[in-house]
């Protein structure tokens, strides 16, 4: 499954992921905040990148739950793209 979603404001949104490499672009379109991709692992999110500005990278996690939460958000618009490279 893949996300692609503005946030405004300090959230998080939890997804499937297939287990095969992926990819997160992130658009800062204005304001400031924080944007991390982290693996749920039962209670415990292990971070695999965050961004504070435009960017984007590929990434390598088990198949599970991946989440992306937003934190320190003041003004912030961003836009975020995760998705597995392969289906």
């Amino acid at each position: 499954m893949a996300l692609y979603k503005t946030y405004t404001s300090d959230t998080s949104d939890e997804f499937e992921h297939n287990g095969r490499t992926g990819v997160i672009a992130v658009a800062k379109n204005s304001g400031s905040g924080t944007i991390t991709l982290s693996h749920k692992i039962g209670t415990v999110d292990v971070t695999i990148d965050s961004f504070t500005d435009t960017g984007g990278a590929q990434f390598v996690s088990p198949k599970g739950t991946l989440k992306v939460t937003t934190t320190g958000f003041s003004s912030g618009n961003f836009t975020v793209h995760v998705e597995p490279l392969a289906p």
